[in-house]
């Protein structure tokens, strides 16, 4: 396979399992995790984009294995990161991809930097506003752990254990300020909504609303797909993508 893997400092390296970097007529693709992740929850999803794509997988500050800043940082705070990462590595016309949180850091990003990217993409987007607290998130998220495979969870955990609890609740203050229904009406470049068909945290009424609210965006939704899709069904997902990566080449 063919791609490449970067930092949020922006450096760029080549996976030890992929190559040389894909051709350049096909969009690169920035990876952006959700709260209390890393790049390693895009790996499987990544490898599978890496046979077409330049794939830059992010650890953001305070996640995985980048700096902890003093405080936890704001949605538009760490979309202004993911902006200046885009820059630093001269990405022309790259499609974000966000997961949970990170849609919302993505659609910040895009709606803030008119130009910058050439689309988007949301997987399992966070915040439904019928469960715009933090116990109705986590009785969603509860559901949702017992539908995903026991590695899946071991990674969630492992990440979660690395950030920290008091960092994740304060973290999780500034996701459920953020109004990702309404900065998405920004977005002046075309957008894909996808999510898991079982995918409890993203229902298919809100994923269906965000689309509906974009300027222009599409919805796909992944059979019996639960929220952490890019991990447990990567191909999938990858198929899924591949007609939208394919027009926002053209």
């Amino acid at each position: 396979m063919r791609g490449t893997f970067g930092s949020p400092q922006g450096e760029k390296s080549e996976s030890p399992e992929v190559g040389e970097t894909a051709g350049t007529e096909r969009p690169p693709v920035v990876l952006v995790h959700g709260i209390g992740m890393s790049g390693e929850y895009f790996l499987p999803f990544a490898h599978a984009l890496a046979t077409d794509h330049d794939v830059y997988a992010l650890d953001l500050p305070g996640y995985g294995t980048t700096p902890t800043p003093p405080r936890a940082l704001t949605v538009p705070e760490l979309g202004e990161v993911l902006a200046q990462v885009i820059r630093a590595l001269g990405l022309d016309g790259a499609v974000v991809v966000g997961h949970s949180m990170g849609c919302q850091i993505v659609v910040d990003t895009v709606a803030r930097n008119p130009g910058l990217c050439a689309g988007y993409v949301l997987i399992g987007p966070t915040v439904d506003p019928a469960a715009h607290s933090r116990p109705a998130l986590a009785w969603r998220l509860l559901r949702d752990t017992v539908c995903e495979p026991a590695a899946n969870n071991a990674v969630v955990f492992r990440n979660y254990l690395r950030m920290g609890p008091l960092r994740y609740l304060r973290t999780a203050r500034h996701m459920l300020a953020d109004r990702v229904e309404e900065t998405i009406t920004r977005c002046d470049v075309p957008g894909l909504v996808v999510r898991g068909d079982r995918d409890p945290i993203a229902p298919h009424g809100w994923a269906m609303d965000l689309m509906r609210l974009a300027p222009d965006a599409r919805l796909v939704e992944i059979p019996d797909g639960p929220h952490a899709v890019q991990y447990n069904r990567p191909h999938d997902l990858a198929a899924a993508c591949a007609p939208f990566l394919e027009a926002v080449r053209r």
